[in-house]
């Protein structure tokens, strides 16, 4: 993150702009807008600015600005008491200065000076000169959605903008503003943070929004009395559940929608070792993040554990999101914590996940299946609790997908070929799958255990073995550069 998104509060408070042109003028609606106090700096004023300033709403500073430059003092605060004298070129009594001129010489030393006195400083299309960017804002006061690009492309922030601005209906401020009349109520109501949380979600999804987007505020408030008041006698929300979400094969556009909307109302997010940290990212802040990582030939946390944390955090009345890499259901012992779920009679959803084989065949242009090639797909595991595991015998137009089992390619080679499966059949070893820094060797079943160690393959990875894997050499779209042909 380049920039902290902060949202300030100017109302009556000091701000200047230097530049009194078109470009200047735009920043000062906006200021004006906040409720600040506003000196424009400039030898000249656009017509706009000029009218602004006849009818009293704006100040102005006439004449060349010449800003000062305060060495190492912190400048007393916004109130321009600091040591040296004050001046027309002191920037020290006002909270924010923007400078928006065409001279990027004296936007330079306007930063400069504000840097020296510990001000905010934005420079208009310039974000390496100063040391605050204007996002791209949405207004549905109270409700402000702010977007920016770090300054490297404003042009991307409009179109963002105009992407979010369709979605958000016209009247969600005035929503917001009814959340706010009642919000000291519902607290008074409902005492505990998460079952008061819980209580606005049903409120979202109810027809509430509606009413108010309607112009029926008598109606919502009508029905948030009526919600309010079910609340503790029929609410079978109050009750905590688990939720078995598959996070997908690591990419954060990866997870499914529904996945998605559970981890962001999860108070407890249990998630393993391959989650990748963007999906993480889609929890809520305040949520409680439990690392359950299984590491290969490490110690780790067992799965009794698991099981035990799971039900623990949901009877004590936690949604608790059981986040995991791939599919819950495919190599992800799901089927074991639905099972300790049942026992325990606690309820629970799955939401499924796409999985690991489905994600790296994909973005390694392997397909599963193919017609005239392969008819039928094997997903089955290299490794077990016991060490190998058992292959089955070769069975022609069959793609294998092993999961695991990375350090006994060798192993898993000779008892494939073992099986019946012939030693130049074409494999594929995808690393880190759908990552940005994705791998892919191809090879043959011979050579296996020669490219995993020359290459050296380590986990997460995938191995493909059978005709369609030789695809990844000329289908592979993503990352092909990354892409290894073992010869």
């Amino acid at each position: 993150m380049q920039h902290l998104p902060l949202f300030a509060r100017l109302d009556k408070r000091r701000c200047l702009v230097v530049g009194g042109g078109d470009v200047g003028a735009r920043k000062v609606r906006l200021l004006l807008a906040a409720g600040a106090e506003v000196t424009v700096a400039g030898p000249a004023l656009s017509d706009e600015l000029r009218e602004l300033r006849n009818a009293g709403k704006i100040h102005h500073l006439d004449g060349e600005f010449v800003p000062g430059d305060y060495g190492d003092e912190t400048g007393g605060g916004p109130t321009g008491t600091g040591n040296a004298p004050a001046g027309p070129g002191d920037i020290r009594p006002y909270w924010l200065i923007i400078a928006a001129t065409s001279d990027r010489e004296l936007n330079a030393a306007v930063a400069r000076a504000a840097e020296s006195a510990n001000r905010f400083c934005n420079v208009v299309d310039d974000a390496d000169l100063g040391n605050v960017i204007m996002p791209a804002i949405i207004d549905r006061a109270p409700v402000t959605v702010a977007v920016s690009t770090g300054g490297s492309s404003p042009v991307l922030a409009r179109w963002l903008k105009g992407r979010i601005e369709s979605m958000l209906p016209m009247g969600l401020g005035a929503f917001a503003g009814l959340a706010g009349r009642w919000r000291t109520h519902v607290r008074d109501n409902i005492g505990d943070l998460d079952q008061r949380r819980r209580f606005w979600e049903r409120v979202l999804e109810s027809q509430v929004p509606e009413s108010v987007y309607a112009g029926r505020e008598a109606e919502a408030e009508a029905t948030l009395d009526r919600l309010l008041a079910e609340w503790h006698s029929r609410n079978p929300e109050k009750m905590g559940e688990a939720w078995l979400v598959g996070a997908g094969p690591g990419r954060a556009d990866l997870i499914t929608l529904r996945g998605r909307q559970l981890l962001s109302q999860a108070e407890i997010v249990l998630y393993d070792r391959l989650v990748g940290e963007e999906v993480l990212e889609f929890a809520r802040r305040d949520a409680e993040l439990i690392s359950v990582a299984k590491t290969p030939r490490k110690p780790s946390i067992k799965q009794p554990d698991i099981n035990t944390l799971l039900i623990n955090h949901v009877r004590a009345g936690k949604r608790v999101c059981r986040l995991k890499g791939g599919d819950p259901m495919i190599f992800g012992r799901g089927g074991e914590e639905v099972e300790a779920l049942v026992e325990a009679g606690l309820p629970f959803q799955v939401v499924p996940g796409v999985s690991a084989a489905q994600g790296c065949a994909c973005y390694a242009g392997i397909p599963l299946t193919l017609r005239g090639a392969a008819q039928s797909v094997v997903l089955t595991t290299g490794h077990t609790e016991r060490g190998i595991a058992e292959v089955a015998d070769f069975s022609p137009g069959q793609t294998l997908v092993l999961y695991m089992g990375v350090a006994k390619y060798a192993v898993l080679a000779e008892r494939l070929i073992q099986r019946g499966y012939d030693r130049q059949t074409p494999v594929a070893v995808v690393e880190r799958g759908t990552a940005r820094d994705q791998r892919v060797i191809c090879t043959i079943l011979e050579k296996l255990a020669d490219a995993s160690e020359a290459h050296a393959v380590e986990s997460p990875a995938l191995l493909f073995v059978g005709e369609t894997s030789q695809f990844a050499k000329d289908h592979g779209w993503f990352a092909p550069d990354r892409l290894i042909i073992h010869p």
